[in-house]
C-alpha cells in the first residue's frame, strides 16, 4: 500500500559463543510484526539445531531499530513448548 510506514529492524543473533550482527535489516510495519518474524525464524532454526543435535540454550535474537536501540530480545529457549 502506497504511503504505508515501514520501519527497518535488524535481527542480531547472540549466544555465549557468537555475536552475528545483521547488517542488512528488514522492513516491517511495526515492532510487533518484526517480533513475530523473529519468533518464526527462531523456531525454524531450533528445528534445524534439534535435528543436528546442537545446543539451543543461550541463543537469542536481539531486535534492533535503525538508531541501534535494542527493542526486544527473543530467547530461543522461551519458544520451546515442553508440556
Amino acid at each position: 500500500m502506497a504511503g504505508e510506514l515501514k520501519l527497518r529492524f535488524f535481527f542480531h543473533l547472540h549466544s555465549d559463543e557468537i555475536d552475528d550482527i545483521d547488517e542488512n535489516g528488514v522492513n516491517f510495519p511495526s515492532l510487533e510484526a518484526a517480533r513475530l518474524e523473529a519468533c518464526r525464524s527462531a523456531r525454524e532454526m531450533i528445528a534445524e539445531l534439534v535435528l543436528n543435535d546442537e545446543r539451543i540454550d543461550g541463543l537469542a535474537f536481539e531486535i534492533v531499530d535503525e538508531e541501534g536501540t535494542s527493542r526486544a530480545t527473543i530467547r530461543f529457549r522461551d519458544l520451546l513448548r515442553l508440556e
